[in-house]
């Protein structure tokens, strides 16, 4: 039987030693890689936008503040470090992925809450018309899928979205010089957070987390970002909605509205340095959303009482 003399449990201590220090040398330099990278283009989003709330504020100025944190999330990806990426040949879906399916996720979320706004919010009724300027944003230009290219005389997805954004800050325009609708009531902004926690939003997005224990990791990642997308979106408009509307609160929801931001919070401040079907998983995510759909789910009960 052999029996290992000194020489050879130093040999061995030796290569141990050396195996352990190149797997955290290549962890250091992914978590490096990883971080100079968050550093050239934002990764994480701790916190919400912000409206701005003014005492006595006019409901023309409520509706411009209350679109503004609707198309926020848009602005920031189309004016971002490496701009609409989901259609880009470099910056593309396989090269910068997670930004991509962020990507994704903002545009869908975007399109989900500004049809609603456009056709119950910016109107005096069900019967009233809708705003042009909005009616074509929505209709002409944010109808083109995000991985759309450009070509001859039509445009990519890119220069659709920012035409609708422009078209949007008409219908803002209109607003301040009396050209246009802006009637949010208690009723609309009911209808507004079921739009959220039904299955148009929330549903979607843990739709795409459906199973994840058993998606490849590459897949699944792509699925979270996505679902992060669509969260960011959703916790810019609901702080919004609930900032401006003060009688929001005043039916003792700041426990719930805090719980919910906390949770929608995470979910947007979420990039671990590698994601498996195990650890850092999508069941993380999908307990994060349904934590934070109760807590909204309830300050959305509160307001028919």
């Amino acid at each position: 039987m052999f029996k290992p003399d000194r020489h050879h449990i130093i040999i061995a201590v030796k290569t141990l030693v050396i195996q352990a220090l190149l797997f955290c040398s290549i962890l250091f330099v992914v978590w490096g890689s990883q971080k100079l990278y968050g550093l050239i283009d934002q990764t994480r989003f701790p916190t919400p936008y912000q409206v701005t709330v003014t005492e006595g504020m006019t409901d023309e100025q409520k509706g411009k503040e209350l679109i503004d944190a609707l198309t926020a999330r848009m602005q920031y990806e189309l004016h971002s470090t490496f701009g609409w990426s989901a259609n880009d040949i470099l910056f593309n879906p396989y090269v910068l992925d997670n930004r991509a399916y962020r990507q994704f996720g903002t545009y869908y979320a975007t399109k989900t809450l500004l049809d609603h706004y456009s056709t119950v919010i910016a109107k005096l009724g069900s019967s009233d018309r809708e705003n042009q300027s909005l009616y074509d944003a929505r209709v002409n230009d944010f109808t083109f899928g995000p991985k759309r290219w450009g070509y001859f005389f039509v445009p990519s997805a890119e220069s659709a979205y920012k035409r609708g954004l422009k078209r949007v800050e008409k219908y803002k325009q209109e607003l301040d010089e009396g050209k246009a609708v802006y009637n949010c009531r208690t009723d609309d902004i009911y209808s507004a957070f079921n739009l959220i926690l039904g299955e148009s939003i929330f549903g979607h997005a843990l739709g795409l987390l459906e199973n994840s224990q058993n998606l490849p990791f590459y897949t699944l990642d792509n699925r979270i970002y996505e679902a992060q997308g669509i969260m960011l979106v959703v916790r810019d408009y609901v702080k919004a909605l609930y900032d401006l509307y003060p009688e929001i609160a005043a039916k003792n929801n700041e426990a719930n509205m805090k719980e919910a931001m906390k949770y929608l919070d995470r979910i947007c401040d979420y990039d671990p340095l590698y994601i498996t079907s195990s650890f850092n998983s999508g069941e993380l995510i999908i307990s994060y959303m349904l934590f934070a759909r109760n807590r909204l789910s309830d300050i959305r009960d509160s307001i028919r009482i």
